[in-house]
């Protein structure tokens, strides 16, 4: 019987889970090192688009990733005066589920364990090599056949190996917080829908989660230090926002800032070395596909490499793995960097570029791409190792 293959994963995010627990349940030995003392999600609620609901039944994670999530049915866009400006059936062969970003995180933790994978914490990976290595605080070095990395934006992974073109951070970031939800929040006739309401530079998502919890993403400008606060100035958003009012006076203290970044970068990988999710293509949250392309990216690496026997195959497999791969990745990021721009058009002429756009059978077919393109693997990657 020939020798596993060993895969190190730098990063304990969703992309390092999905690929640990894709690369494990295709044969490969795999070790995740997270540099936290424990696994936890960064943000609030995250959303599911039907590509990433194929990959978490692949690997086996989507009952307990969407047990009490929420499903809408359309994706709703108001205006400055409330007034509908497009309102999206969602098809039902094409589902959007809301989690909390923690869920989804234990259910591919535990998606990972149990296909063998190894997690270990307290341990920052500061650097790596093309020889398949991983450099850690602590001086130490480990090699494997494989190493990825899936540490973020700031990826030590990707600096080390000068595979990054561009990296350029948005005007626009987003306040993130949860609220505890309660009857009567959402109008009747509303409450299946995501509502996403524009005034001026500031807009305010109110996404259900489950019963209990709903999440709200306060977005403006960096430049607006009186919206951008942390510490909620209440009567402003209130005033933007008055039919929200009820909602947003719940906000507590537990809300976090942050700007988008846009990251490209001349190739993903470099020997036996690769990067993905935001270390390789992070992209503004705009379709909410920055979590499933991770996932996608590490079930579709995972299933160029389950043929793979020898070290010496692997630099080829994963120069076929980005050809596959990155045009689907790099249309998602341009497309929802092109969706934020429209945050500084005038309100009347956005509602106008807004619903004359998503009536457009071509432009809505460019936006909803990545949602409705089936994951390399997500029908071969076998149930058991």
């Amino acid at each position: 019987m020939s020798k596993k293959l060993t895969a190190i994963i730098a990063g304990g995010g969703l992309g390092g889970l999905a690929t640990a627990a894709a690369l494990a349940r295709t044969g490969w030995d795999v070790t995740v090192y997270e540099r936290q003392s424990e696994l936890r999600a960064s943000g609030s609620g995250i959303y599911i688009w039907e590509n990433g609901l194929k990959v978490l039944e692949t690997l086996g994670a989507y009952d307990h990733a969407v047990e009490g999530a929420f499903r809408g049915t359309h994706f709703e866009q108001r205006d400055n005066r409330n007034q509908v400006i497009e309102s999206a059936a969602i098809p039902p062969d094409r589902r959007l589920i809301t989690t909390e970003r923690r869920q989804l995180l234990a259910a591919l933790r535990d998606a990972a364990l149990g296909a063998g994978v190894r997690i270990q914490t307290n341990a920052e990976v500061i650097g790596a090599t093309p020889r398949g290595e991983l450099q850690f605080a602590s001086g130490e070095t480990v090699r494997a056949d494989l190493a990825v990395g899936a540490d973020g934006i700031w990826s030590k992974v990707r600096q080390a190996l000068g595979l990054e073109q561009l990296h350029e951070q948005s005007l626009e970031g987003a306040l993130r917080t949860m609220i505890p939800a309660r009857e009567g929040d959402i109008p009747a006739a509303d409450a299946s829908k995501y509502i996403e309401n524009w005034n001026g530079t500031r807009r305010l998502l109110i996404t259900p989660v489950n019963q209990n919890i709903t999440y709200l993403a306060l977005t403006c400008p960096h430049t607006d230090d009186k919206a951008r606060n942390t510490i909620i100035d209440k009567k402003l958003w209130s005033a933007d926002f008055p039919q929200w009012a009820h909602l947003i006076d719940r906000i507590g203290s537990e809300v976090s800032w942050g700007v988008y970044s846009v990251i490209k970068c001349r190739a993903w990988s470099s020997g036996r070395t690769v990067i993905l999710g935001d270390a390789a293509h992070a992209q503004p949250p705009n379709l909410g596909q920055g979590g499933g392309m991770a996932m996608q990216n590490g079930l579709a690496l995972a299933t160029v490499l389950q043929n793979v026997s020898t070290q010496q195959a692997i630099p080829d497999a994963l120069e076929q793995w980005e050809r596959n791969e990155r045009d689907i990745v790099e249309h998602c990021q341009k497309w929802s960097t092109l969706y934020g721009e429209v945050t500084f058009l005038p309100d009347e002429v956005r509602s106008m570029v807004i619903r004359n756009a998503m009536a457009n059978p071509w432009v809505a077919s460019q936006i909803f791409r990545a949602a409705n393109h089936t994951p390399t693997g997500s029908e071969r990657v076998p149930a058991e190792v």
